[in-house]
């Protein structure tokens, strides 16, 4: 392992030097110009080493677990595993420890103490499981020792910013900064586009500071001649992800543009890779759904030539981000691994049907999903990195 710590110390000393010393913001768009502190990086940036995974683990589906939906997955510091369903009338958060075996159920569908009615995130932190309730607009905590309610915290809707053209506002993401304080994320819905914004929450559920942080977080694809509208399924997402130095990566994942910020909000760096977005032809985006609603909609508001540069977001332990680009083969995900200046350390194609949850001390835990019967596990894999 001093190995490769030292095997990346040393690429990624060499390849910072080279991307420094060699590129400017000069050809750049626009947007990318009107940056301070902005790294341009090589187009398609080819990476020092390679990612080698080895199967470790397979937590669920059983009888104890009968997984419907998993939403969250999230490991505590003993390695134990924690696993949210998400499926309406079977909400829970179920555990494993390292080696697989079952534990422990924590909760159940409700609405009383330790029950929930929607899990929307979920996060361990030292030794306290927090679950984010957004139907019941609580945050819960429980205790990693014995899975025990410890406290919950109550949030109250006229602390939100509530301003504009929104028609509806909910928490959506909770991140812990510290003992005392949360970052947690508001969705604003809207007619044509949600937003989301950021605010520090106390532990009883208290909005602490002003407005942290504001994105774009998904467009709406409306039909003109009907009520219906459509999630833009082309487009960018804003995504967002917190280092373990409370960094917050934010970008809108149509372009390789991550914005740097501190935990308040503060802009401080920001680093971009010229991705060439995959194309998308005229009838396989028409044809992406059945709905002539759908068809109408696109039709009116532009039938897109390229898909989004990629689809998720991932910070790992080591502050790495974890990004599945887009390509030509939409059976694929070609992930990047990209340190915290973007620059690009392995990529690795995976199939769409692994999804990446989670990585922490070099273990990867993804969803697996069987496009036949539609069942779900959290499969753990090794990660060595070889040049």
């Amino acid at each position: 392992m001093r190995q490769i710590s030292i095997l990346f110390t040393c690429s990624i000393a060499l390849i910072f030097f080279y991307s420094c010393s060699n590129h400017s913001t000069d050809d750049s768009p626009d947007y990318i110009q009107s940056l301070e502190n902005v790294t341009v990086h090589e187009i398609e940036s080819q990476p020092e080493l390679s990612i080698k995974l080895t199967q470790l683990t397979a937590f669920g589906n059983s009888e104890d677990v009968p997984f419907g939906r998993i939403s969250y997955v999230d490991i505590d510091d003993s390695g134990n595993v924690y696993i949210s369903e998400g499926s309406r009338g079977n909400e829970a958060v179920y555990v494993f420890d390292s080696e697989g075996n079952y534990l422990n159920k924590i909760g159940r569908s409700g609405e009383g103490p330790g029950e929930f009615r929607s899990i929307y995130d979920m996060k361990v932190f030292n030794d306290k499981l927090l679950v984010l309730d957004g139907n019941l607009l609580r945050i819960q905590f429980f205790s990693t020792d014995d899975h025990s309610l410890i406290d919950e915290a109550s949030l109250n809707p006229s602390q939100w910013d509530r301003s504009g053209e929104q028609s509806m506002t909910f928490p959506e993401n909770i991140f812990v900064l510290n003992d005392s304080t949360l970052l947690a994320s508001f969705n604003h819905l809207t007619f044509d586009i949600d937003t989301k914004s950021y605010y520090h929450l106390d532990l009883d559920g208290n909005v602490i500071s002003d407005r942290i942080l504001t994105h774009n977080f998904i467009k709406h694809l409306k039909d003109p001649s009907s009520s219906h509208a459509f999630y833009d399924p082309f487009g960018g997402r804003g995504l967002i992800g917190l280092s373990t130095d409370n960094e917050i990566y934010s970008v809108w994942s149509d372009k390789m543009l991550f914005k740097v910020h501190d935990a308040d909000g503060t802009y401080l760096r920001a680093f971009y890779h010229p991705y060439s977005n995959s194309s998308i032809s005229r009838d396989e985006a028409l044809n992406f759904h059945e709905s002539e609603h759908f068809k109408s909609a696109l039709r009116h508001h532009g039938i897109p030539d390229y898909w989004r540069a990629f689809e998720h977001l991932i910070l790992d332990s080591e502050n790495r981000l974890w990004v599945s680009t887009i390509s030509e083969n939409q059976e694929i995900y070609n992930w990047w691994v990209m340190d915290s200046q973007g620059i690009v350390l392995a990529k690795k194609e995976l199939p769409r049907t692994i999804e990446i949850k989670k990585v922490k001390n070099d273990i990867m835990y993804s969803l697996i999903s069987d496009e036949e019967t539609g069942i779900q596990q959290v499969v753990s894999y090794e990660i060595e990195w070889e040049s």
